[in-house]
């Protein structure tokens, strides 16, 4: 049972940060930047359950896992996926800040008992510019985790 757990867990962390130690990935849980809002509602009803809706422009979903517990989904003008947060799961198996990527390549600011990391991804080949944070009180673990399209505003 305890070998079937941690095989879970592997293949969890593969799923919720693939791109660990690396450069962050544009999705988390299999919920792209860019992603249509018709494509993501399949995966969501995968995976969890719709629990708010606001505006039809963001969502809030519960999920089944043992690491995350919400998923808020954004949508932009053309109801593509602008930003994803995933919610860590309270009581729930623990994410370290590494997990998502190389924290030695984040911006990190750590004040009055809170922790930040941020990697900024340019625009490449086509790939739009994309932001990932990972927030969290504790030094080690996060709380939650973002990832967000950068407009072409944001980046000027």
């Amino acid at each position: 049972m305890k070998r079937l757990l941690s095989v879970f867990v592997l293949l969890g962390v593969g799923v919720l940060a693939s791109a660990a130690p690396g450069k962050p990935r544009p999705e988390i849980m299999g919920i792209a930047l860019g992603m249509s809002r018709d494509s993501a509602q399949a995966h969501l009803k995968s995976i969890g359950n719709l629990e708010k809706e606001e505006r039809k422009r963001q969502e809030v979903w519960a999920l089944k896992d043992p690491r995350v517990s919400h998923l808020l989904v954004g949508y932009d003008a053309d109801y593509h996926v602008r930003y994803v947060t995933a919610i860590a799961r309270t009581g729930g198996i623990r994410m370290r800040y590494e997990e998502v990527a190389n924290v030695k390549n984040a911006q990190q600011v750590h004040t009055q008992g809170t922790h930040k990391f941020t990697w900024e991804v340019p625009e490449h080949r086509g790939q739009f510019a994309y932001v990932v944070m990972a927030r969290g009180r504790d030094p080690d673990y996060l709380d939650s985790y973002s990832v967000k399209k950068l407009d072409q505003e944001e980046i000027d």
